[in-house]
């Protein structure tokens, strides 16, 4: 419980939260199909990697640069996260994921905004 208490848990939970937060605005966004006629997903497909890579190498050194709850919840299941900071990367990762989600849909105009670059089976 001391750990909740020191500054940088909390830069830590900050920098997961920005970090979810952007990768699914960046992904998401660059899925977006802004001109009509197929879309390629190598676009999306680099925009997802380099998001994670840019992510993670600017805020690795504050949080670990986790991003995924996938990773987060891999980490303490190997005992190299503790369980207080381990619940906060999550809560952080879900509430950044859907103000990502969110900031897009409100940037996005409604002519496009169709599913916000969810997957979807085609009419």
């Amino acid at each position: 419980m001391r750990e909740l208490r020191s500054s940088s848990f909390w830069r830590a939970i900050l920098a997961e939260f920005l970090g979810s937060l952007l990768y699914t605005l960046l992904g998401l966004g660059a899925s977006l199909r802004w001109a009509p006629g197929p879309h390629g997903v190598l676009g999306s497909a680099l925009a997802f990697g380099l998001a994670q890579t840019t992510l993670v190498q600017a805020l690795g050194h504050v949080s670990g640069g986790h991003i995924n709850p996938a990773i987060t919840l891999a980490f303490l299941l190997a005992s190299q996260l503790s369980l207080p900071r381990a619940l906060g990367y999550l809560l952080a990762q879900l509430l950044g994921a859907l103000a990502g989600a969110g900031v897009l849909y409100g940037v996005t105009p409604a002519a496009v905004r169709g599913t916000l670059g969810l997957s979807a089976v085609s009419r």
